[in-house]
């Protein structure tokens, strides 16, 4: 079966990557003129690790990802521990590591994998319509491509989407701005152990080390701002950070000092209300992935790994309803739409749950509330063994599909 894929984000690229592995062909179109990623580093949580090892990536991604044994919170000025705790007891309960890695190693991986599938960049996709035993995708540029099946991974700014849900979806801002990058952990001895996510809150800010590599940090700031009040010349982020930090901890203020503005993306973060479907049902032939379908705020640490879920998921729901090259028929419309059934049962209210506890986890921790619910989790947090954030964690892990 031939499934066009709309978008080269990492749903985009996982999807097309599962589905090759069972024979089908794919083929990639992405908006943009050079694929270069979007941030420093992501951190990929257990449940997203499992769905690269299904796609045989894991031993590339225990090569070039960060050693995140332990995890800590310490106060915003004067580095007072609040909780430091190790992250292995987690991972022994799932039966998998996370790893911090570079945008830019996981996407060169995925794209390596992803070959010999065409990848066309510049294509920007504007509609589909469907028949019987077709969907054909149309592109701003006048083309067309048609294949049996597509799969919208369009990201955040989806173009397709409406399509799909046939109602108009806005992103929402959830109210705060972070800036991102690598930093060399050498610039940090003494003050930052290599093996542990060290995060310092205060004030409804954050300022996050996390070991992206053997040699470098992922470090964000989070800041609540008003949308588009924060400067976005490269030029201009390190008096930015400096007037929301400069009275922050000696940690934070080396890392405003010796950043590198030209590697720090700034993002205002958004997300999407629940969508009121995933999938088209009527044509039978089209769904969505990713951010496309469920964009979400950073503060679980699930947008990526949920695209990876979904991936997964589509690859196993092909597999269930015997949708296999090396049948001589190509699946009729009621079998895709089985498929399409499938998947917004199984995908629809695990994402949506996760979008709503990313966006409440995230109101308290940037103080975008009560303020007293912020308070109350400063205080919290000075007697936290890790038991109680780890349960969190764990949940949100164990709720991926049962055959990961």
């Amino acid at each position: 079966m031939k499934v066009c894929i709309i978008g080269a984000g990492m749903g985009g690229l996982a999807a097309s990557i599962a589905l090759q592995q069972d024979g089908h062909e794919t083929v990639v179109y992405e908006r943009v003129s050079d694929l270069r990623p979007v941030g420093a580093a992501i951190s990929v949580w257990c449940n997203g690790v499992k769905v690269l090892a299904k796609l045989g990536l894991l031993k590339e991604v225990e090569r070039v990802s960060g050693r995140m044994d332990r995890m800590s919170y310490r106060k915003w000025d004067s580095g007072e521990v609040y909780c430091d705790f190790s992250l292995l007891p987690l991972y022994e309960e799932v039966k998998q590591r996370a790893y911090p890695i570079a945008r830019a190693e996981l996407q060169k991986m995925l794209l390596d994998a992803n070959a010999p599938a065409p990848i066309h960049l510049q294509k920007r996709a504007v509609s589909y319509s469907t028949s019987e035993d077709s969907v054909t995708v149309s592109f701003e540029d006048g083309t067309t491509e048609t294949a049996d099946f597509v799969v919208i991974a369009d990201g955040t700014h989806s173009k397709l989407r409406n399509q799909v849900t046939k109602t108009e979806i806005q992103r929402d801002y959830v109210g705060y701005v972070n800036w991102n990058g690598p930093i060399e952990m050498q610039e940090f001895e003494g003050l930052i152990s290599k093996d542990n996510w060290t995060q310092y809150v205060g004030e409804g800010k954050r300022v996050s080390f996390m070991p992206m590599s053997a040699t470098h940090y992922y470090f964000f700031f989070d800041v609540p701002l008003p949308l588009s009040s924060a400067p976005k010349r490269p030029e201009e982020y390190r008096s930015t950070l400096e007037k929301h930090f400069g009275h922050w901890h000696p940690a934070v203020q080396r890392l405003i000092e010796r950043l590198d503005p030209s590697k720090v993306a700034r993002v205002e973060i958004h997300d999407t209300k629940t969508l009121p479907t995933l999938v088209d049902l009527e044509s039978g032939r089209a769904l969505l992935i990713g951010d496309a379908a469920h964009a979400t705020c950073p503060d679980l640490g699930q947008g990526g790994c949920q695209a990876f879920e979904d991936a997964f998921v589509l690859q196993q729901l092909f597999r269930e309803h015997r949708i296999s090259p090396a049948s001589s028929t190509k699946p009729d419309v009621e079998t895709l739409r089985a498929v399409l059934r499938d998947f917004q049962d199984q995908r629809g209210e695990r994402t949506a749950e996760l979008v709503l506890r990313a966006r409440k986890r995230s109101g308290v921790t940037h103080q975008l509330g009560d303020p007293q619910e912020t308070l109350d989790w400063y205080e919290e947090l000075k007697t936290e063994d890790g038991t109680g954030i780890m349960r969190g964690m764990i949940k949100t892990i164990l709720g991926a599909p049962a055959q990961l």
